[in-house]
């Protein structure tokens, strides 16, 4: 697993501050059919109760009001708290830790955490608390960053270096099958992983117009659907 960590973190509180900075200049989002995208992946039935772990801007959980779910998100920004209020103003939102989730056990018919669990401090933990708090046979969304990403690669090649940084603090990269082994380490049953792609205006032409056939092994990040047995 590739890891880097830009500074030097010596508490949670630190990491809670940066994001609060971050959300505060601009939210870390992604597009409209994104969300729509999940949403058609999870499949969900009306009135169950899904959680977002890391819910950001609450945009995944006003797409989950528009199912006629009933939503709740967590965040460890209390910034990115306020964004998802006014974001999703029919789901619960609440200010905590995807390490340490302030829900009771079997609590959740859907879980979800898209693009955070590579910035926790412990993403095992974190695995170990969504299967907690999801119910016997839910369902669970888990997206994740690639390390073999095609335009990574195409860079090491021609510069030697990857090129590739966030904002966040705290980064990891893995393949599909560290990051298969940390999920099933964690007690989930993989069902399915499919990829994602981002798309930009802003991206390199090459990108462009390979981005429909890469595969699956070299995508930008993998959306693992998995179960609790």
């Amino acid at each position: 697993m590739e890891y880097t960590k830009k500074n030097l973190l010596r508490t949670t509180g630190e990491l809670r501050e940066s994001y609060d900075r971050i959300f505060r200049r601009q939210p870390l989002r992604e597009s409209p059919e994104f969300y729509r995208w999940i949403m058609s992946v999870l499949a969900p039935e009306k009135g169950c109760l899904l959680l977002d772990v890391a819910c950001g801007g609450g945009y995944l959980l006003a797409e989950a009001e528009a199912y006629g779910l009933q939503a709740t998100g967590v965040d460890f920004s209390s910034e990115a708290v306020k964004l998802s209020h006014a974001n999703a103003a029919r789901s619960e939102v609440v200010l905590g830790d995807g390490e340490c989730l302030p829900f009771a056990d079997d609590s959740f018919d859907y879980v979800a955490n898209l693009g955070s669990l590579e910035h926790f401090f412990n993403p095992e933990a974190g695995v170990r608390e969504m299967r907690r708090v999801l119910k016997k046979n839910g369902r669970v969304l888990v997206l994740v960053p690639n390390s073999y990403f095609l335009m990574t690669v195409w860079n090491v090649f021609c510069q030697g270096a990857t090129g590739r940084t966030t904002e966040q603090m705290l980064d990891r990269w893995a393949t599909r099958v560290e990051w298969s082994e940390m999920l099933q380490a964690g007690g989930f049953r993989i069902d399915k992983v499919l990829k994602h792609n981002y798309s930009s205006r802003c991206s390199p032409l090459l990108y462009k117009i390979v981005r429909p056939f890469i595969p699956l092994n070299l995508s930008y990040s993998f959306l693992f659907c998995c179960s609790k047995p």
